[in-house]
């Protein structure tokens, strides 16, 4: 076996040029899929981060029937438990209470259907990024704050005052004039079109429809909290849920419950990234079958020769299948070292994309990019490599079977 690997690397070094441009080749086609995935799986993380971070939150506390119907009846109706019960796990960074409802926004004749989030501004802008990212004005006890293309879209702008119109938890339709003391901007424009701050405090009484003992508790429709290491977040989830002592109907949802199309999209790019990097390699499989091809007809003699002398026909297909093989992983570990390499390096620089800025904002991404080192793909290219390998090893090794050694030795 020693002999025939030996003799296979020699071989595949017999024509340095055709070998080198096919070992090149395979190492450009693995340094352009890592580098590839790398980018592909950085969009996916910053994408991921900024839903976390704009709205989704990393968990949630609700009660079940406001996540099947987003009915407003449907509150948190004693969160106190469960504020104290995040209070006092360490690994819990900061929460806030929202309420949540539906409503008619209206801006002098124009009007748009929005989310109303009723909130405390202090705590809510520990948890998102949307408050903090307030242009003109401020996230107001007072007033509310709208999104720029909301606020593009109604016309509206600082100061002016606006109307709006909702049911509250009794079915009752409430109509509150308020001013606009802020503009938020920056994050997704999904997000900025209907998402609106309110001040939890004005509002509540409306929604709550006077109901004394859901005022006298705070009843809620949410509360979002942050931990410190999203790492440990299913052990703090599941110690927040065992620290209150009856939690009723409500329930604590990762960001993977609350936007499972987030955990989904990561599912999929994994096997699209495999399935790309599978294309490119099969490719330069072509590539392979070609040289290997060109090498057992100008060899034609000598693997001849060989046979004559006792070398076996299985032997002479396992000659052949190594040199493949050989030449298919040569190029491999370059490829993998330069996309490693590359992805280090604008990992911390940056690829900066123009002309797409308008198509990431509507998922809050920058047009800088930083690609994101996704080693545990490695061995997977490497087994894809082999697979891929041995496949384009199998057509020149049998055509290296079926010479015949005598008229092999008579080809000048």
């Amino acid at each position: 076996m020693n002999l025939l690997i030996q003799m296979a690397w020699r071989n595949i070094w017999r024509s340095p040029w055709r070998s080198g441009v096919v070992v090149g080749a395979m190492a450009l086609g693995v340094w352009a899929g890592v580098f590839m995935m790398g980018l592909a799986q950085g969009v996916n993380d910053a994408r991921t981060a900024a839903a976390l971070d704009d709205y989704v939150g990393h968990a949630q506390i609700t009660d079940s029937n406001f996540v099947a119907n987003q009915d407003v009846q449907a509150l948190l109706a004693q969160p106190a438990p469960w504020t104290a019960a995040l209070d006092a796990h360490p690994e819990v960074e900061s929460w806030s209470e929202r309420l949540v409802l539906m409503a008619v926004l209206q801006a002098g004749a124009a009007s748009a259907p929005v989310q109303i989030l009723a909130v405390d501004p202090e705590r809510e802008s520990r948890v998102f990024t949307a408050p903090r990212n307030v242009v003109v004005g401020e996230l107001s006890s007072e007033g509310i704050t709208l999104g720029q293309k909301l606020a593009d879209q109604l016309g509206a702008g600082l100061g002016d005052r606006v109307v709006l119109s909702f049911q509250d938890v009794r079915g009752e339709i409430h109509t509150v004039l308020f001013s606009v003391e802020g503009i938020y901007d920056g994050v997704s424009n999904l997000i900025e079109g209907v998402q609106v701050y309110a001040p939890l405090a004005a509002l509540a009484p409306e929604v709550l429809g006077g109901d004394s003992l859901a005022m006298a508790r705070g009843a809620v429709h949410q509360i979002h909290f942050r931990v410190r290491n999203l790492d440990s977040l299913d052990a703090t989830v599941a110690a927040v849920q065992g620290a209150v002592a009856d939690p009723g109907s409500a329930i604590v949802r990762t960001w993977r419950g609350i936007s499972p199309d987030l955990s989904y999209a990561d599912e999929v790019l994994a096997q699209s990234l495999l399935l790309f990097m599978a294309v490119i390699l099969f490719a330069m499989a072509f590539g392979i079958l070609n040289t290997m091809l060109m090498a057992i007809l100008e060899r034609t003699r000598e693997l001849g020769m060989l046979m004559a002398i006792g070398l076996t026909r299985r032997k002479v297909f396992r000659l052949v299948v190594w040199e493949t093989l050989l030449l298919s992983f040569a190029g491999m570990p370059i490829g993998l070292l330069l996309g490693h390499i590359t992805i280090a390096v604008t990992s911390r620089t940056g690829i900066t994309i123009d002309g797409v800025d308008k198509g990431l904002a509507e998922f809050g991404l920058q047009s800088t990019i930083y690609p994101v080192s996704v080693p545990e793909y490695y061995l997977p290219i490497a087994v894809l490599v082999a697979v891929l390998g041995l496949l384009s090893s199998l057509y020149p090794a049998r055509k290296a079977l079926k010479l015949n050694p005598i008229e092999s030795m008579r080809v000048l």
